[in-house]
């Protein structure tokens, strides 16, 4: 059997969770492979987004999700819905938001705080108030279907945890995580209620790695897509298990190839115990080999993507475009601050700015100061980006560092040339300087801005992404990994 062992399958996704589902899917489909998806974060609506992933079509129904908690409660996510009436037996309340949030008091004292959803008015929690601060000794959680899933006590005058209690569908508990009542809530130890025993762990990652060994069995294959879980991965025991680490990003903090992440230290210093370790590009696999001596474990498979179902032939706009996540670490203000350096050369010329993030406030304030109000637009989310791509004249990344580039493979694959910092890792295998897009010096704004005018008239013929990116390729070479065969598949691109 093929596992994916990942923190989370969020709602909500970026890249690492979107190649996970797309790998999967398409080993599943046109490699006939069986697959499991192991998720390891708490999450009590899982249910609904296991959903959402297979009306979506973002994963194949014959792929089992499964939660390491909802394993160890055997929750279902079926079942009657028990209701939770506003009123309590013997308390007064009064409404503090209509239809959502309640305030009750018990012969004039404050003791309880319930809220519901507004959406579909489930009960979401119930705090039960400590009468000397106001503020809450301990908070009941509940599921979509009105069960208690959770129980949280804090520290006294304080929203720190001392204790999350986790529970079954039937009340039972058979968690508990037990924190050091600070204000980073940090986990000192677990116990896991068995029906014959009781097991402590002093950290998570062991607590992963036991779920590991109760869920994986023997003669199976793990790919690992989260640093997180390296260190339960490479210490789970089990027979003839196959342990592949696939890495999304870059391992380097900086410039010099001896400045390693701390996420990724661990699966640098035991690689004797996994089996491959897969890197996205030719360069990264040059870094690694630095620090990894048995180079033949390094294995080098890019991303795929599928030609576009529509023409790309579509009239282009003025605009330029960008999409991502809104974070530090994606640079979106340098786009921004370009556009201002080459303003009036690019007059009719506009920026879509395409996406959610932390750094939102600061792109709207840059707007604001360079009154960019109605040339610079940040346009949210969106769930066509190939429609994006495929009427702007050029896209941008200007990340500090990335593992692949998807949304390069993504743009060029629309048609859309793509301007982006020369940084590791993804742009130079991708972008053909030139011919598909244009290379950038990283953090160079003048040269950025540059950049832009040149685009402005530019004119490239056939903007794709090379033959070997496509599935074919993709399929060939995980189906020979996985198989373990002894001659694998080769692509030219990267000899």
């Amino acid at each position: 059997m093929n596992y994916v062992i990942t923190s989370t399958l969020p709602e909500q996704y970026g890249g690492r969770t979107k190649s996970l589902l797309d790998r999967t899917k398409k080993l599943v489909e046109q490699a006939n492979m069986d697959y499991t998806i192991i998720t390891t974060n708490y999450n009590p609506y899982y249910g609904d987004i296991y959903e959402q992933y297979y009306a979506q079509d973002k994963i194949p129904r014959s792929v089992q999700l499964i939660n390491i908690y909802d394993f160890l409660s055997g929750r279902s996510y079926s079942g009657k819905k028990v209701d939770q009436p506003v009123e309590e037996e013997g308390l007064t309340h009064r409404e503090i938001k209509k239809n959502t949030v309640y305030r009750f008091f018990e012969n004039g004292e404050y003791v309880l705080y319930k809220k519901y959803d507004k959406e579909d008015g489930s009960l979401k929690f119930v705090d039960f108030m400590d009468p000397y601060n106001r503020k809450r000794a301990c908070r009941k959680e509940f599921n979509s279907r009105g069960i208690c899933h959770r129980k949280i006590n804090y520290k006294q005058g304080t929203t720190n945890k001392l204790e999350e209690i986790l529970y079954d569908d039937y009340g039972n508990a058979y968690v508990n995580r037990t924190f050091d009542g600070s204000s980073e809530n940090n986990l000192i130890r677990m116990h896991l209620f068995t029906d014959n025993d009781i097991l402590e762990f002093k950290t998570e990652k062991d607590f992963f790695r036991y779920c590991f060994e109760q869920m994986i069995e023997d003669n199976s294959t793990i790919i690992n897509d989260a640093r997180l879980l390296d260190k339960p991965m490479c210490e789970m025991e089990g027979n003839n298990l196959t342990k592949i680490a696939i890495l999304h990003n870059s391992h380097l903090s900086s410039d010099d190839r001896n400045d390693i992440k701390s996420s990724y230290q661990y699966i640098i210093d035991h690689v004797e115990d996994v089996d491959h370790i897969v890197a996205l590009t030719h360069e990264q696999k040059k870094d690694l080999s630095h620090l990894i001596f048995n180079n033949e474990k390094i294995s080098i498979i890019p991303h795929s993507i599928a030609p576009p179902e529509s023409q790309k032939n579509v009239k282009k706009e003025n605009k330029f475009v960008f999409i991502g996540r809104l974070t530090d670490v994606k640079q979106a203000d340098h786009i921004i601050e370009a556009y201002q350096l080459a303003r009036n050369e690019l007059a009719n010329f506009t920026i879509d700015i395409y996406g959610e993030g932390p750094a939102k406030k600061k792109l709207e304030e840059l707007i604001k100061e360079y009154n960019l109000e109605e040339n610079v637009f940040l346009k949210g989310l969106t769930d066509d980006p190939e429609g994006v791509f495929a009427t702007a004249k050029a896209s941008f990344l200007t990340s500090q560092y990335e593992g692949f580039g998807l949304v390069i493979m993504e743009s060029l694959n629309n048609g859309c040339p793509v301007v982006a910092y020369d940084t590791k890792y993804g742009p130079n295998d991708l972008i053909i300087h030139g011919k598909n897009g244009l290379l950038v010096e990283r953090n160079n704004l003048e040269a950025l801005s540059e950049a832009m005018i040149q685009m402005k008239n530019a004119d490239f013929k056939n903007v794709d992404v090379d033959k070997e990116f496509r599935e074919d390729a993709f399929i060939s070479n995980w189906s020979s990994l996985l198989k373990e065969e002894k001659k694998r598949f080769k692509i030219p691109f990267f000899n």
